[in-house]
């Protein structure tokens, strides 16, 4: 028989009392998530699957005598832990800080929102607020599968912050685990089906057969980090955008949403759309209160004599491909700005460059070596660059431009030691603590490896050609404190939480987008940071360096001003090369105003403290005295609604007048039970939501209901095309079941007889 017992009702399960959270419901059982009420279990939650556990109802209990400061405490945290419609479940129970501008996104989801960008400044918890989003989602049973797609190196990070912080098992799937699923699955069944939570990258979502495989699955929620790099025109962006239709709710997250360019952002903010708004929530550390504790400092390097005269060649050749060609060639000005760029890192970042394009100018360029496999999920952002760009030609006349390769290949062969990387040994020998070093290039950070290493430093690195799970230990071992030194390129530095062992980042380069600073700067600087953090930016003087510092004007601009002031790279590279303006118009990146979270943080903290005091206990009174002849009656009403969802508690007070003095506690229980049965039940007043979400699914089905009726060209030999429309038809089905369930969850009208139980009962006045 299906388990039916509705949310919030008490059950006895394994010797222990414990309220009904949340159930699942399936076709032959029930997941069912419960609550500690004994002394034994309080704060405990469980989690059972019926029938192989059979929780029994817990009906005409006993009441239980306690002290009357007991009593009044536990009458206390009931009142400040009532399950409201539009208040937060669950992030009193959360392992997480109670910052109010945390608080607000979740609040605004639970009131309506429906498609959120969290758009706040690096280090302010970005994860734990859309972790909290899920996390209460969840608790009301709105969601029933979740996927969180990410960069590859994000994928355990995530895994382990809703392990951590909110006790959410999330099921990481790849190329490998895949497979196992695939073996250990019946034929037909799919290996994205049956996972509560999925995290998986992006760029393994991005390919065609695994987007094809998620496109048959129901996702209730998608969360997308990182999310600038969804752009328009990408395999990524498109990817995202398919999966974020057909999701009751999206959640994306980038500190750095706007990067200057308006379509991008336009296409960012329009991710998803059926017609809903996007609440986009940005906040710097000064909004929420938060000092900036942070020094930036400018260090010039003096190049070698050697240096020196591969950067003025390197100048040369930049600016005059860009002129002769690139005005008019995207590619071209992307080869001007590698080579600048290339060559302002070191001679071991533009040898391997020039070599590559010197071949393939000459058109005996051997096949490229695979860096990665097809499934593997490495990001080579930082290596060599394709041959598509490398391969264009710059100068008009090729042979001179053979030539000019040539004789750079030669100045960079000139210089076997890097100024930079000397400073850096003179920096770590002056600093004595730990140390991430970041650089844009792989081959700058083999060269920078190699150098410390050779000095004996303990030194770590992470690039983008490293599988994750190396990735995530060198990470490990440097807040281990087993390394002293991390190199790492911005291929792998995005998302690493490095602020418990270090605060102090050296950069080998400037990049140039300052948002790219912000980027690294923010793997230290975040909340939790108790030091005064400090980054220091190495750069050639009168060099191009010189010209880009100028330009972004870092002297003068605060790195969060870089945030809403964006410049884009190729502006940096039209000024320097062409002496074109620099736009830099403040980005349009509005917040969405709602109701200051304050209070709901006051009532969350309240919630925890009398928590610790007083365990969650029902049905508790401390008896008065004979001659006191009232009580004070607290219940608990509980609105359910048709899909058996607990939508909201309200908390009502009951003074009882002692005509005649109890004897016993029979009588006592039946004074009680005729108290409940006379005890006002308000009208509900409805669930926020309801609204916004019945517009987006209804918006959702519509898209689906296209796909039903698309024709289909019929096979005159067999019938595959019938077989395939109908098995498609089954998915659309399946999807459309989905939507209707979520919109249930939430729209679903209250039951008219709702349950009221009695929190505690204790004599009005001092006794």
């Amino acid at each position: 028989m299906p388990f039916s017992y509705e949310d919030g009702a008490l059950l006895e399960c394994r010797g222990e009392t414990w309220k009904l959270s949340r159930s699942q419901q399936f076709d032959a059982c029930a997941i069912l998530t419960l609550e500690g009420r004994d002394r034994s279990n309080a704060g405990d939650r469980l989690h059972v699957i019926d029938p192989f556990d059979r929780p029994r109802l817990i009906a005409n209990r006993t009441l239980r005598k306690r002290p009357r400061r007991v009593v009044i405490a536990s009458a206390l945290a009931a009142i400040a832990s009532a399950r409201r419609s539009a208040s937060l479940w669950m992030a009193a129970q959360s392992s997480i800080d109670l910052w109010p501008y945390q608080l607000e996104p979740a609040l605004a989801v639970i009131r309506g929102a429906t498609r959120v960008l969290l758009a706040d400044a690096v280090g302010l918890g970005k994860t734990i607020q859309a972790g909290l989003i899920l996390s209460e989602l969840r608790e009301r049973g709105w969601i029933e599968h979740a996927l969180i797609v990410c960069p590859a190196g994000l994928r355990v990070t995530w895994a382990r912050e809703l392990r951590e912080r909110f006790n959410i098992t999330a099921d990481v799937l790849d190329q490998a685990s895949i497979a196992d699923r695939i073996a250990a699955l019946p034929p037909g069944v799919s290996p994205w089906s049956g996972h509560a939570v999925t995290i998986a990258s992006i760029d393994f979502v991005k390919r065609p057969e695994i987007l094809s495989a998620i496109d048959n699955e129901p996702i209730d929620l998608v969360i997308a980090d990182e999310a600038h790099h969804l752009a328009p025109g990408t395999d990524r962006g498109a990817a995202a955008s398919r999966i974020a239709s057909r999701a009751p709710w999206c959640v994306l997250v980038s500190a750095t949403p706007h990067s200057g360019d308006r379509a991008a952002f336009e296409y960012l903010t329009a991710m998803g759309a059926a017609g809903d708004p996007m609440a986009i929530f940005r906040r710097r550390r000064g909004d929420v209160g938060l000092a900036v504790s942070r020094r930036s400092h400018v260090l010039r390097v003096r190049p070698t004599d050697e240096e020196t005269a591969l950067l003025a060649g390197i100048e040369r050749y930049a600016r005059a491909i860009w002129i002769a060609r690139g005005r008019d060639d995207r590619t071209v000005r992307l080869i001007a700005m590698t080579m600048a760029r290339r060559a302002a890192s070191s001679a071991a970042a533009i040898t391997r460059t020039l070599h590559r394009r010197l071949a393939l100018l000459t058109d005996v360029a051997p096949e490229p070596a695979q860096s990665s496999l097809p499934w593997e999920e490495a990001d080579d952002a930082d290596d060599v660059e394709a041959d598509a760009v490398l391969g264009a030609q710059g100068l008009n006349d090729a042979a001179e431009e053979r030539t000019v390769v040539e004789s750079l290949i030669a100045l960079a062969a000139r210089c076997p030691t890097s100024s930079k990387i000397r400073r850096l040994h003179r920096l770590l020998a002056l600093a004595r603590e730990p140390v991430v070093v970041f650089t844009e290039y792989r081959d700058t950070l083999n060269a920078i490896v190699d150098s410390l290493r050779a000095s004996s430093q303990r030194v770590i690195a992470i690039h983008g050609g490293l599988a994750s799970d190396m990735r995530r230990d060198a990470v490990d071992a440097f807040n281990a404190g087993r390394a002293d030194v991390l190199v790492a390129t911005d291929a792998a530095g995005e998302g690493l939480n490095l602020h418990h062992r270090c605060r102090l980042v050296i950069d080998v380069e400037l990049p140039w987008n300052p948002l790219r600073l912000e980027q690294r700067v923010g793997r230290v600087d975040r909340l939790g940071q108790r030091r005064i953090v400090h980054a220091i930016r190495m750069f050639h003087p009168e060099t191009i360096e010189g010209a880009v510092l100028d330009h972004l004007r870092i002297r003068l601009q605060r790195a969060e001003d870089a945030l809403d002031r964006p410049i884009k790279d190729g502006d940096v590279a039209a000024a320097i090369f062409e002496g074109a303006p620099i736009e830099s118009g403040r980005a349009e990146v509005p917040s969405v105003a709602i109701e200051p979270a304050a209070e709901e943080a006051r009532r969350l903290q309240e919630q925890r403290r009398l928590g610790r005091l007083a365990p969650a206990t029902e049905r508790i009174w401390a008896p008065p005295r004979k001659h006191l002849r009232s009580l004070i009656a607290l219940h608990r009403l509980f609105f359910v609604n048709e899909a058996g969802h607990l939508v909201s508690e309200q908390l009502l007070a009951t003074r009882i007048a002692l005509r005649r003095y109890p004897e016993n506690q029979h009588q006592w229980r039946r004074l009680i039970a005729d108290v409940e049965s006379i005890v006002a039940r308000p009208d509900f007043e409805g669930c926020p939501a309801q609204t916004s979400l019945a517009h987006r699914i209804g918006a959702i089905r519509v898209r689906l209901r296209r796909e039903r009726t698309l024709r289909y060209q019929r096979s005159l030999f067999d019938r595959r095309a019938d077989a395939e429309a109908a098995a498609r038809q089954a998915v659309i089905d399946r999807l459309d079941g989905s939507l209707l369930r979520a919109l249930r969850a939430v729209t679903s009208p209250i039951r008219a007889d709702a349950r009221i139980d009695l929190i505690a009962a204790w004599p009005e006045g001092r006794r």
